[in-house]
């Protein structure tokens, strides 16, 4: 079964060389492996725009009957935290470099949680990239559209090669 995905995969992206990337459903905890066109391979990683990411979500929620949220700095520090530990290790994860967690961590950069959650991801070459990734992940648009969500934080980092590492955490006090 992974060879023949493989060869799809590979035939996929042979025939579509222009193609940002086509997404394989992971089998392990709501993951997914993206394969990318070299010439996205290619492009420059985009500077984190913490407004225009909150706008890209906001119009998400709203879309979807979520209320909008607000930008926070104390949860954007604790997506900082992750984004280093992340680039650090070379490694995307939930688990910080101390071995905390999301809820920990907002609680660190004081934002008393009744709700901490938060997305991941590696490799995308914008926020907007990484936003679009996680729309379409049934755990990561979960977090997104919760309800009681009032606030977010956002933050990216890199790793000695470049690969961008992004965090978004989502939260309510």
């Amino acid at each position: 079964m992974l060879q023949r995905c493989i060869i799809i995969a590979t035939l996929v992206l042979l025939a579509t060389p222009a193609a940002a990337g086509w997404t394989l459903p992971c089998l392990f905890s709501g993951c997914s492996i993206t394969f990318v066109s070299p010439e996205y391979a290619a492009k420059p990683v985009q500077k984190l725009d913490p407004e225009k990411a909150l706008a890209e979500i906001n119009a998400f929620r709203t879309k979807n009957g979520r209320t909008p949220v607000v930008l926070d700095a104390r949860l954007s520090q604790a997506a900082a935290v992750q984004s280093k530990a992340q680039a650090g290790r070379s490694r995307i994860g939930h688990d910080g470099s101390d071995g905390s967690k999301p809820m920990q961590r907002a609680e660190r950069a004081g934002f008393h949680a009744k709700l901490a959650s938060e997305n991941v991801a590696a490799g995308q070459k914008s926020f907007s990239d990484a936003m679009r990734s996680w729309e379409g992940s049934s755990g990561h648009r979960e977090n997104l559209l919760r309800p009681e969500v009032t606030a977010i934080g956002v933050a990216m980092a890199k790793n000695e090669s470049g690969r961008a590492y992004w965090t978004l955490v989502l939260g309510a006090e």
